[in-house]
């Protein structure tokens, strides 16, 4: 029994000793780690307190963004994503033995990644990719044989690629894209057995891609897009079938693509090779690889047919352009007839190649080739698809006469031949197709009558003959067709008056005649087209009183009858209730009874015509005369003065309108302008519409301007008030800082739908938005610190003018980078009047914005959250953002600005030393090259002795510049200040940053 006991007694002390002993190498781990992250919290700023709870009060193992093993005792894990962080990643962070995901993604990270992680031998995955690190990548971490992530991407690492990451055995995802690496991809890569994912995009990579790389059989996504790669793409590479994206785009590759790709490629999905001198045919067997989804060979030197691809199933998009392709009639149209299987398709560009016509295909039941490069004549063969229903074939080249053998069509019922370079006359036998819903011929040059057959066929529901020199009077049948819904004869050369309408012509929702030579009066029978939502009839030759009887017209929105000779007073009701100027302009003899509808349509006030008696008029007339005189006189010396001081006022800015553009554009030359809307001539998209670049023939001689034309989306409820709400902005102020509006369009597109636009100034630097962030930008252009100092000077100048100088003040509630518009000398113009509102006299009227949010998430005053009323206020707050943002070139709505956190927030908790850390980087571009030049020891006269004076001159530009930063950032938080009674006013505003520039910049 006592033995027992002395067991017992022995067991229990060694339990207590191994439990003691325990405690103790625990307490050094734990001890050893602590002081890690203590050192890692010590050296970086932390702008959102996210490590405010990193104290030793409480375990480590419960500090946000660390787990622990499940001891609770070493690190295993640290995440510390989207926190705005910024400093140097501490090499004391390689104390952290049991390590396995260290995930920085996202912050502001600069310097070196330390060589010392290369120690955490338990490593599996490193990702700082989105942060500022520069240097090279440490050849160290190849002795982290754990690895299988590393992602550095949208760094500015610079440096070759170590081969010696070719050793990792474990490692499935490298991702070094968005870069400033150069040299060659290793060929010891093709030792990666178990990379599924490898980006190497967006650097300065050159070379041969290494044949090695097609060992890596386990390899799902190969990205190599935007390098300098060249020679021939290895054959391996096509041969590993587990590939599901592959991006070779933007290189300098040659030579051809394998006949068997399809089969050797079996699971590949999105296959980018555009932008290479690629030759040869593209292989058919292509069409055995099901899976794709993206097809994406365009500007290569592709030659030959393009193949069937009617088994891809999945098809989405098809970029075929800027090839050398071409192919026969017959295997164009089994080419065409292939697509129609593919049923997702969404996206076909076949544009630049050398396709040929086409000819007789018996089964062809819908031609589709619309938007092409097709030249010649149209094939007379047409006229034998019996089985034809639809013929699309507007937006090509197409040349000569439309052939007049439809009589065979009789199944026919779309036809759209619009913005090709036909001419003759319509033919007749268009009449004897008698299912045709559908006619588009509009922008060709066919001239002639309009054949009186055409308005008399029974199904006809669309009729689009804009912008021909079609001729002529409408003929009598133009009242009796019956099922037409739109119709648009506009701008051609049609002359006589309009026939009366008939009852039964009660279908039509849109009728556009305008830019003809129509003339007398409207028929007072335009009131049984009941439906009619839209009438167009400017600029013609009509005349006469506007038939009151419109008015009755309950669905009518759009009425234009500008540019003609009518008379007489305003209707008051329905559509004329709410018609402005725009629609009335041009008609110089128009009057309106009412004096605030007389102003408001900038016509005459009707005077009552009275009883007068003969034995009054010379003593009424002589004075009354006299009156006028003198009172014409006063208003003659009036205008001038005001013209003078608008002169002085506009800062001598020069008229709005260009020379030789129309009054009003109409959709054709708004659609010939651009291209037919071409992509390459997309601008830019904004919430209410989209912005491209359209040239106009502006003289005689063949004159081209480029002007930029805003086209408004109208299925967005509220584009169509935005327009309005521009177009008045626009009208009555003028300012060199200020986007100038040329002319505008309201009218009606191929379709038939409600089309309006604003043809603008064009600048040729884009807006603000491309010049602030890398991605966007070409050629890595940026903005130095002087050049944002006075774009900041030019926006602030044109919201001075809106607040100060018009009556009534303009707010223009939308202040952004996007809105923002540079010039070629990289002078700013404030443009998009969309959502502006003006500021009544009297402070009681409600001016609360009927568009919603004034303006754009990030940028929008606290106060209008609200609802509180439009103010110069809310402008200065998103000029505060703005100026802040060109600052630290991060977008207020960054991921790392949420949970109360904010741009001017962040910006106003970083200490005073610290500002320059998490400024832009790319500010100081203007000096940094003094400096370099200095250093090199060159000199203006060559003499070395002044190289000390020169270094004393640079330290002196940098530290002027760092001042002329941190009182921007005054500025900006001044004007962002939460409470509007605390904001700068502009004009305070404008005078700090001129102050600025005379301390700091010089004038």
């Amino acid at each position: 029994m006592k033995h027992f006991r002395f067991l017992m007694l022995l067991l229990s002390l060694f339990q207590i000793i191994s439990s003691y002993g325990m405690k103790m190498v625990g307490g050094i781990d734990s001890s050893t780690d602590r002081e890690a992250l203590l050192a890692f919290k010590s050296l970086v700023s932390d702008p959102q307190n996210a490590l405010s709870g990193w104290n030793i009060s409480s375990s480590h193992c419960t500090w946000f963004g660390v787990n622990c093993t499940s001891n609770g005792t070493q690190v295993q894990s640290l995440s510390l994503t989207n926190l705005g962080l910024f400093g140097n990643i501490p090499p004391r962070l390689s104390n952290l033995t049991s390590l396995k995901t260290l995930n920085l993604y996202n912050n502001f990270f600069f310097g070196q990644i330390p060589s010392e992680l290369g120690r955490l031998t338990s490593l599996q995955s490193i990702i700082l990719a989105t942060n500022n690190i520069n240097g090279t990548i440490p050849i160290s971490l190849s002795d982290c044989l754990m690895l299988e992530q590393m992602s550095f991407g949208n760094n500015k690492l610079t440096g070759l690629l170590p081969s010696e990451l070719g050793q990792l055995p474990r490692l499935k995802i490298l991702d070094v894209s968005m870069n400033n690496l150069t040299g060659a991809i290793p060929s010891t890569f093709g030792n990666l057995s178990t990379m599924t994912n490898l980006s190497i995009a967006r650097t300065n990579i050159s070379g041969k891609i290494p044949n090695e790389l097609g060992r890596l059989h386990n390899l799902v996504m190969l990205q190599l897009s935007e390098n300098q790669l060249s020679g021939e793409i290895p054959f391996s590479i096509f041969n590993i079938s587990s590939l599901k994206f592959l991006s070779l785009t933007e290189n300098r590759l040659v030579g051809k693509l394998p006949s068997n790709i399809g089969l050797t490629l079996p699971n590949i999905r999105e296959l980018h090779l555009g932008g290479n001198s690629l030759e040869g045919p593209i292989p058919s067997s292509l069409s055995n690889a099901s899976h794709i989804e993206i097809l994406d060979l365009p500007s290569n030197n592709f030659t030959g047919p393009i193949p069937l691809l009617g088994n891809l199933k999945n098809l989405a998009k098809l970029f075929l352009g800027i090839n050398k392709l071409s192919s026969t009639t017959e295997q164009n149209f089994q080419v065409f007839g292939s697509l129609t299987k593919c049923t997702k398709l969404e996206y076909i560009f076949l544009n630049s190649n050398q396709l040929a016509g086409f000819e007789r295909y018996q089964n062809l039941v819908a031609l589709s080739i619309q938007q092409n490069s097709f030249r010649g004549q149209i094939p007379k063969s047409i006229g034998k698809l019996q089985k034809l229903e639809k013929l699309h074939v507007y937006e090509n080249l197409f040349s000569g006469e439309i052939p007049d053998n439809f009589s065979n069509l009789t199944r026919l019922f779309e036809l759209y031949m619009g913005n090709n370079q036909l001419s003759g006359r319509i033919p007749m036998s268009i009449a004897t197709c008698q299912l045709l819903e559908k006619l588009v011929l509009a922008g060709t040059a066919v001239n002639g009558s309009i054949p009186m057959q055409i308005f008399e066929l029974p199904q006809l529901r669309l009729l689009i003959l804009a912008n021909n020199t079609l001729s002529g009077s409408l003929p009598y049948e133009f009242g009796h067709l019956r099922q037409c819904e739109i119709m648009d004869i506009s701008g051609n050369q049609l002359s006589g008056y309009i026939p009366a309408i008939t009852e039964r012509y009660s279908s039509l929702r849109r009728l556009n005649i305008a830019r003809n030579k129509i003339t007398g009066s409207l028929p007072k029978s335009l009131e049984y087209l009941a439906a009619l939502e839209s009438l167009d009839l400017s600029s013609n030759n009509l005349s006469g009183l506007i038939p009151k009887e419109l008015q009755n017209l309950h669905v009518l929105e759009m009425l234009n009858l500008s540019f003609n000779s009518f008379e007489g007073d305003v209707p008051k009701n329905g559509v004329f209730a709410k018609i402005s100027w725009d629609s009335l302009q041009g008609n110089s003899r128009l009057c309106a009874f009412d004096h605030d509808a007389a102003e408001k349509l900038r016509v005459n006030t009707c005077i009552t015509k009275k009883k007068s008696n003969s034995h009054l008029v010379l003593k009424v007339t002589i004075p009354i005369s006299a009156i006028i005189v003198l009172v014409s006189a006063l208003c003659l010396v009036w205008a001038l003065i005001t013209k003078k001081k608008s002169k002085i006022r506009n800062n001598g800015t020069s008229s709005s309108v260009v020379r030789g553009l129309p009054p009003r554009l109409s959709y054709s030359e708004i659609h010939l302008g651009t291209n037919g809307f071409a992509i390459e001539n997309l601008l830019g998209k904004g919430a209410f519409g989209s912005v491209y670049r359209a040239v106009f023939s502006t003289g005689e001689n063949g004159t081209q301007t480029t002007v930029a034309v805003k086209v408004l989306d109208l299925t967005q409820s509220k584009a169509s008030k935005s327009f309005d709400a521009e177009c008045e902005a626009l009208r009555n102020i003028r300012h060199r800082n200020l986007v100038k509006v040329f002319t505008s369009c309201s009218s009606i597109d191929q379709t038939g739908a409600a089309f309006k636009a604003l043809a603008m100034e064009f600048m040729s630097n884009s807006n603000l938005d491309k010049w602030l962030y890398p991605e966007d930008v070409e050629c890595g252009s940026t903005l130095t610190l002087t050049q944002r100092l006075n774009i900041s000077i030019d926006v602030a100048t044109a919201l001075d003018y809106l607040h100060y100088d018009c009556d009534p003040a303009v707010v223009h509630c939308d202040l952004k980078p996007g809105n923002v518009l540079l010039d070629e000398d990289m002078t700013a113009h404030v443009g998009d009047f969309g959502l502006a509102r003006f500021l009544s006299h009297d402070s009681s009227q409600n001016e609360s914005s009927t568009i919603g949010l004034k303006g754009s998430i990030g940028y929008i005053a606290p106060e209008y959250g609200l609802a509180g009323k439009a103010s110069t206020s809310g402008d200065v707050y998103s000029f505060g953002i703005l100026l802040l943002e060109m600052i630290i070139a991060k977008k207020p709505t960054d991921r790392m600005f949420q949970e109360g956190l904010s741009l001017n927030k962040f910006i106003s908790e970083v200490h005073e030393s610290k500002i320059l850390d998490i400024a832009d980087p790319r500010l100081f571009k203007d000096y940094e090259s003094v400096t370099r030049s200095s250093s090199t020891g060159c000199s203006i006269g060559g003499d070395s002795s002044s190289s000390s004076s020169n270094n004393n001159n640079n330290n002196n530009i940098a530290l002027r510049s760092e001042k002329c930063v941190a009182a921007m950032v005054g500025v900006g938080l001044s004007c962002a200040a939460h409470s509007s009674k605390e904001r700068f006013t502009m004009r305070e505003a404008l005078s700090k940053l001129q102050e600025i520039k005379r301390s700091f910049i010089g004038s």
